[in-house]
């Protein structure tokens, strides 16, 4: 009787570890596919804003914000002042 008992306790006790460990696994797929869709929206998220930056960045509508919010206007050859070369300017400290 004694090992009869046993042998019903250990089958139990191996059924609620197999039931223990089948919800844990449906748990993470349940985690696994919330992930997974957050990806998605992430990814569709970056892929929206790349092509917002990309559109700002475009030299007519930099040139169109400038001349009209910003007042700005082409300048006169009088008032450019060209630079030298970078090679032929010495800097002091650390060379790049």
């Amino acid at each position: 009787m004694a090992l009869w008992s046993v042998a019903v306790l250990a089958t139990a006790a191996a059924f609620v570890a197999h039931l223990a460990l089948r919800f844990e696994t449906v748990r993470l797929g349940y985690d696994v596919g919330h992930a997974r869709r957050s990806q998605r929206g992430l990814v569709e998220q970056r892929r929206i804003l790349s092509l917002e930056a990309a559109t700002l960045r475009q030299a007519a509508r930099v040139e169109t914000v400038a001349r009209g919010s910003l007042n700005m206007d082409v300048p006169d050859s009088t008032r450019v002042i060209p630079i030298q070369a970078r090679d032929s300017v010495r800097t002091a400290g650390r060379i790049r």
